[in-house]
């Protein structure tokens, strides 16, 4: 089992000067947890499963000046996996 906490201090973005403005900062959990599987047939198998965003928290990475369109962080993703070692 393991975590991680991503902080982002906010990218600059256009002001009265330049980098005169930034971004909010934000923060992201993230968590992540691993099963061997030995079972017969299966031996050497893990099973995993990571959630992305654990909080679901809405960030902008990029505010559009000067790149178009604004940007979001990723919203919460679940990711399952089945890994076989031969």
């Amino acid at each position: 089992m393991s975590t991680d906490l991503i902080y982002g201090s906010g990218l600059r973005a256009d002001g009265s000067v330049p980098n005169g403005n930034s971004l909010p900062d934000y923060h992201q959990v993230n968590l992540s947890v691993v099963q061997k599987l030995d079972t017969g047939w299966l031996k050497g198998a893990e099973l995993r499963l990571d959630i992305l965003n654990l909080f679901d928290e809405i960030y902008e990475i990029r505010n559009g000046t000067g790149v178009g369109a604004p940007q979001f962080g990723l919203r919460r993703t679940i990711l399952a996996g089945l890994t076989q070692y031969f």
